[in-house]
């Protein structure tokens, strides 16, 4: 595997982040806001890729990269909150595409031998007597049994029904619980299944890793991403924990404005509860420059990386399997939705190919492309 120094990494994203759209120089200048490599062997997926943001009417911003080199960039449609047109540094909410973030926090604390994966919760939570039976493993691999916080809150904050619900949900959109009371309603809710007997994807998993890491480490968790994982990087477009410095526009979220799941500019309002599992807001270029330090080896180690990318019952850490030779994970928040792909291809090398938009995801041609270009990157 090619390895890069943390500081040749760094240098590169400067100099990319300092060229701005000036990084489209030696990239031809297509249609629709798109700037292509004009090698001729990606010309095949080019045209797909350009097709496809066409025909469904795409808003947002896409890269196609390999180690060395972007392939394609674009932000078709879309335009940032200055009115410019979207494109590497325009930043979205990138929602649950964050959990690899926490993932590589654990594991950097893991490396540092102040975690381990066989820890039980009971060591950082000692009042939750049934955390005994679960460990920082089975909150990574999404095999703790833990209810969804997010997605199944009637099980885990005990709520009665539907009136209950509708109440509930504005005010723990407005990130208006503390640590406190989520942590008594971890304590009172019962699991759903034996820890480590199934896989089922809860937000609450990577809550509690978020909690985890600053308890270890003492310092908040936006913090340390930006000390030991934003900053070696030199992801200088990224935050955590942060309302509403997006520089993408939200679009069609006024059901969501009305529900209380976004605020009055279309932005989540809740950092404190989506921290670890959400609550990242990035560019296609950071999320490019920290899939490759990451996948360098130069964020984790070794050993660490292959624990990440071991995909047992189809879920690793904060990365899930795709088609045959791809892995990743989506984001969803409010009106953002996102994609982090990684492609092992024959022909290129890796491929990574990063998608978000700020307007719903099936109108505006995210989840179309994403579910046309995968499995042609698959087959390269």
């Amino acid at each position: 595997m090619r390895r890069y120094s943390f500081r040749f990494l760094a240098f590169l994203t400067a100099v990319l982040l300092a060229a701005g759209v000036s990084c489209a120089e030696g990239l031809r200048e297509d249609a629709d806001n798109f700037f292509a490599h004009p090698d001729p062997q990606y010309e095949k997926l080019i045209d797909r890729v350009e097709k496809c943001s066409h025909r469904n009417n795409f808003t947002g911003s896409i890269l196609i990269a390999t180690d060395d080199e972007i392939l394609l960039y674009g932000g078709p449609k879309a335009v940032t909150t200055a009115g410019e047109p979207a494109d590497l540094y325009t930043t979205y909410d990138i929602g649950s595409c964050s959990k690899l973030f926490t993932a590589t926090a654990v594991f950097q604390l893991i490396d540092a031998g102040k975690i381990a994966l066989d820890d039980p919760l009971t060591r950082f939570f000692p009042a939750y007597e049934t955390g005994a039976g679960i460990t920082v493993w089975h909150l990574l691999h999404m095999q703790s049994g833990i209810p969804d916080e997010v997605n199944d809150p009637v099980s885990f904050w005990q709520l009665s029904g539907p009136e209950e619900l509708d109440t509930f949900m504005p005010r723990y959109f407005r990130d208006a619980f503390s640590d406190e009371e989520f942590l008594a309603a971890l304590c009172a809710a019962p699991l759903i299944f034996e820890p480590g007997t199934q896989q089922e994807y809860s937000n609450t998993n990577y809550h509690l890793l978020a909690m985890i890491v600053e308890q270890v480490s003492g310092q908040r968790f936006c913090d340390y991403l930006q000390e030991h994982v934003f900053d070696p990087c030199g992801l200088e477009h990224t935050s955590s924990m942060v309302i509403g410095d997006e520089t993408s526009v939200p679009r069609l979220f006024y059901d969501l404005l009305d529900s209380g799941i976004v605020n009055e500019n279309g932005y989540s309002q809740s950092p404190n509860t989506e921290r670890g599992a959400g609550g990242i807001h990035t560019c296609t270029a950071d999320l490019w420059a920290f899939d490759r330090a990451l996948l360098a080896g130069q964020l984790v180690s070794d050993a660490s990386l292959a624990e990440m990318m071991n995909f047992d019952k189809d879920y690793g850490c904060g990365l899930y399997p795709t088609e045959a030779n791809g892995y990743g994970h989506s984001g969803r928040n409010g009106c953002y939705t996102s994609w982090n792909l990684i492609f092992e291809t024959q022909q290129f090398g890796r491929v990574y190919f990063i998608i978000a938009t700020a307007s719903d995801a099936g109108t505006y041609g995210l989840d179309a492309i994403v579910k046309t270009i995968s499995p042609l990157l698959s087959r390269y």
